[in-house]
């Protein structure tokens, strides 16, 4: 089965204005100007995880221009790398899976401002 490595979603925000996000699952073919560009990265726990990226593969350096986000299973302890770098960690709970739409909400509030915050010059 052959994987699509990337996805154009468009969200609709407040005032009916849509914003188009690309998501892709390899980032080794981006370009500088595409990295200026990349807001979000889901954390999995391995520094490896990073290894080819810009600021010299560090995650400390790459969180401080990217916000990253972990999603895990609130019965679960979360990974020590990620509890030592500065990521946003959302817990989902197995048995209560109608909650995970106010995950996703939350998710879309925390890029939000972080956006407004740390990369205002990107254009809609």
């Amino acid at each position: 089965m052959k994987r699509d490595n990337e996805v154009l979603i468009h969200r609709r925000k407040d005032g009916g204005l849509t914003v188009p996000y690309r998501i892709i699952d390899n980032p080794s073919k981006l370009t500088n100007d595409d990295w200026d560009r990349v807001v979000a990265v889901f954390v999995q726990g391995p520094a490896w995880q990073f290894k080819g990226w810009p600021w010299s593969s560090n995650p400390v350096e790459i969180f401080s221009k990217i916000k990253a986000f972990h999603l895990k299973w609130c019965e679960l302890p979360v990974d020590p790398n990620v509890q030592k770098w500065s990521v946003h960690i959302m817990n989902l709970d197995r048995h209560r899976r109608h909650l995970d739409r106010a995950s996703l909400q939350q998710f879309w509030e925390h890029l939000d401002r972080y956006m407004m915050k740390d990369k205002s010059h990107l254009r809609y």
